[in-house]
């Protein structure tokens, strides 16, 4: 007795799945440039008609893959809480994000959607995806009642996605200095002292 083959749609969805995951991989392994149409297909094993019926353009493939990572970097801020809490834990889990392959694989595109704008208009609507997630992400740790939350997160984001990016020229950088005194900082801006100071400004849309 045969096995029953799955429906048409299941291998569909199966086929681009495994597509957008040759892709990632060629990101990671050999960036922007070397995740030709060519490439992926070879990595996914799939007759070149079946990708081009799923991706017609490498810019169509290339819309899915941001999305893919997109759900990739959501999956990582809504995984395990870290073991610190209130600011600490916001910056270990920001920095854990910018850590993982997925972060790695948006760096290619980022770098690549300079010159490229279609890249550019298909990853500024994620991105903004992914920002309202790690916003969504810190306000589950130090709430949102205080004004200052929004800007502090902002900074949170940049300095320490600056920090990731200035690993890829030194990967053997220590970062641990510039984490442990943003949090010492965190500290401080957060705190009652920062108000009466006058370190408070208005928070950013």
């Amino acid at each position: 007795m045969s096995t029953p083959r799955p429906p048409q749609q299941d291998r569909a969805t199966a086929t681009r799945a495994r597509v957008i995951e040759a892709a990632y991989a060629c990101l990671l392994e050999g960036g922007y440039a070397a995740t030709t149409v060519g490439a992926v297909q070879q990595r996914a094993g799939v007759a070149r008609g079946t990708l081009l019926h799923h991706f017609p353009t490498r810019a169509t493939l290339m819309a899915a893959v941001v999305d893919d990572l997109a759900d990739r970097r959501i999956s990582v801020l809504d995984g395990d809480p870290p073991a610190e809490s209130g600011w600490d834990g916001v910056v270990d889990l920001v920095w854990r994000d910018l850590q993982s392959p997925a972060f790695a694989a948006a760096l290619e595109l980022w770098v690549a959607s300079r010159t490229d704008p279609e890249l550019r208009a298909a990853l500024a609507p994620v991105q903004r995806r992914v920002f309202t997630s790690i916003r969504r992400a810190i306000t589950a740790f130090v709430g949102e009642d205080d004004p200052r939350v929004p800007t502090l997160a902002q900074f949170t984001v940049d300095l320490l996605t600056g920090t990731a990016m200035s690993r890829v020229v030194d990967p053997g950088a220590d970062v641990s200095v510039v984490i442990g005194r943003w949090k010492r900082t965190l500290a401080v801006l957060s705190s009652g002292d920062a108000v009466s100071s006058g370190i408070h400004r208005p928070s950013l849309p």
